[in-house]
């Protein structure tokens, strides 16, 4: 695998996260990290700027994936406050 079809797949992979595409990301992240693992076999000067520039890439869409697991978080937080709250309003209701 060379660098532009690493980078296409980052890109690939982006694309299904903006989705909601957990399973596609999942399977796609999983084959990027073994690209990677394999590249590293095969490259003896790290420091190259094309490396740096996958280096670069790869973290932002691990910014992105962070973002959204803290987006989904935060949501989920504010459902179950939601959810409390309308409890606490039909129990009122019911004591009324």
């Amino acid at each position: 695998m060379n660098l532009q079809t690493m980078h296409d797949a980052l890109d690939t992979l982006e694309t299904s996260l903006e989705g909601e595409d957990h399973d596609t990301s999942e399977r796609l992240m999983a084959e990027h990290l073994e690209a990677v693992a394999a590249l590293s076999l095969v490259v003896e000067r790290p420091s190259d700027a094309a490396i740096l520039a996958l280096r670069d890439h790869q973290q932002r869409v691990l910014a992105r994936m962070i973002s959204l697991r803290d987006e989904a978080a935060a949501h989920l937080k504010h459902t179950g406050r939601s959810l409390r709250a309308a409890h606490a309003y039909l129990q009122a209701e019911s004591l009324a």
